[in-house]
């Protein structure tokens, strides 16, 4: 429709509700380097859309992502940074990697970036959920004889990248322990772990945590590093000393617990030690359905009243450890999902409501595979390249010390090292590791691990 001016009217915006807004989250996927004044770098971002509804950079949406930088004493020196457009509509449920520029500020010195996104003309997403922002420490440079470092980018594909690494190693996850009393359809620990069970020792985590910040400190501070793996960590009769360890030698530290778990004393325990983040995984939506998802009977009610104490105690001493409220995607719990979204997004104290995508670990485990939402046949062989890039960024800490590539390898296929017998250094360039990472350069996987896992050749694992 023209207008008496001659030009065309501008599309009318749309607001997201405040509801959507906070089911879209944002994950920076390395390692924020120092920089140099003024001079752009790319930052590799993941988008992760929970929501009810698309998002898009085109309109009547206009979601775009930005940055502000924090100076030292919490004023800003830039506030809303360039724009990075979403490369295509972000459909519910999906992921996507992107590559953001960013422009540090043009004086040396210690910033905080804090990316986020914002609805052109609308509003930035932080201004209904502060915690929306992921911040993250960095140093910014003065330029000397015009030298520039760029940060470092991983290639796409495996056959591009070198069996030596001289990148620090990562960790993704320590696991506590093993032991866990609940049996959850979904988890391969359920009835298809058979290795060795046990917590680990405070000497193994000790030695492990040192080493790990010694060479990484960037990662450890910036990155979420959790302390569960194939367990229930808050069965570990010292997880609170373990967590607060990790924190003191700056870990941003993070877990996944099962609410029935928080009796009174460890809930204090757990808030004393006051995690960056808690995954709270509370499926069904009363003791039937819980007990036939988490094979535990009598249990949802208790679990929820547990959970709302938790989350009073929480508020009322003033902790700010950030709460996912976490149910698994499956047609086994939709049901559920659907009863229980909008109590759990209303309740104070927790930060995030996630239908958490539903994973199939190695793939090896029949009866889990049965429940997955849905079958995509994989590429044929002589179309498909090896995407993952674990082996080049991250590792796992087993409860007896073992190193493992990935924190799906729940039966310990393919250990690497011990901890208690070889530095993290040692492990990250050994023969093992190296290894592996010829198998996927050659694309060419058959190693008892990874062959077979539907993640080996996909962008995004969940």
């Amino acid at each position: 429709m023209a207008t008496t001016s001659g030009t065309e009217p501008q599309p009318v915006l749309i607001t997201l509700p405040d509801a959507d807004r906070k089911q879209v989250h944002i994950v920076l996927r390395h390692p924020v380097p120092d920089m140099y004044a003024g001079k752009g770098l790319l930052l590799d971002v993941q988008l992760r859309n929970d929501s009810s509804q698309a998002i898009s950079s085109d309109y009547p949406q206009r979601v775009f992502l930005g940055y502000h930088w924090a100076n030292e004493d919490g004023s800003y020196d830039t506030y809303a940074g360039r724009r990075t457009a979403l490369p295509a509509a972000l459909a519910p449920g999906g992921q996507c990697n992107i590559e953001m520029r960013i422009i540090p500020p043009a004086r040396a010195g210690n910033y905080e970036l804090q990316v986020g996104l914002l609805q052109e003309g609308i509003s930035w997403f932080e201004t209904g959920d502060p915690q929306h922002l992921q911040k993250t420490p960095v140093t910014v440079l003065a330029l000397e004889g015009g030298k520039l470092r760029a940060l470092k980018k991983l290639p796409r594909y495996a056959e591009d990248r070198t069996v030596r690494v001289d990148t620090p190693p990562a960790i993704f996850s320590f696991e506590l322990t093993n032991l866990c009393p609940f049996k959850c359809i979904m988890c391969a620990r359920t009835n298809n772990m058979t290795r060795a069970e046990g917590h680990m020792s405070f000497a193994t985590f000790k030695k492990a945590v040192d080493e790990f910040v010694a060479l990484n400190p960037g990662y450890a501070r910036s990155q979420e590093v959790w302390l569960h793996g194939f367990g229930e960590s808050l069965v570990h009769p010292e997880f609170a000393k373990f967590m607060r360890y990790a924190i003191d030698q700056g870990v941003n530290a993070g877990l996944s617990i099962n609410p029935l778990m928080l009796t009174k004393k460890v809930a204090s325990d757990l808030l004393d030690a006051a995690p960056g983040h808690l995954y709270v995984a509370l499926d069904g939506h009363d003791d039937a359905s819980f007990e036939k998802i988490r094979g535990v009977p009598n249990a949802y009610h208790k679990s929820k009243k547990r959970l709302l104490k938790f989350l009073a105690e929480k508020e009322r001493r003033g902790v700010r450890t950030k709460i996912t409220l976490s149910m698994i995607d499956f047609p086994g719990n939709r049901q559920s999902i659907e009863e229980v979204e909008d109590f759990w997004n209303a309740q104070p104290g927790i930060d995030h409501f996630v239908a958490k995508p539903f994973v199939s670990w190695d793939g090896k485990a029949q009866d889990v595979n049965l429940l997955a939402p849905r079958h995509v046949a994989a590429p044929e062989p002589a179309n498909r390249k090896v995407l993952c890039d674990f082996p080049w960024e991250k590792m796992t800490v087993s409860w007896d010390g073992d190193l493992v590539p990935c924190c799906f390898d729940y039966n310990k296929r393919y250990a690497l090292g011990n901890i208690n017998e070889q530095s993290l250094l040692e492990i990250w360039n050994g023969e093992k590791m190296h290894a592996l990472r010829r198998e996927m350069i050659a694309n060419k996987v058959t190693n008892p691990l990874c062959a077979g896992c539907e993640y080996l050749y996909q962008d995004v694992v969940p």
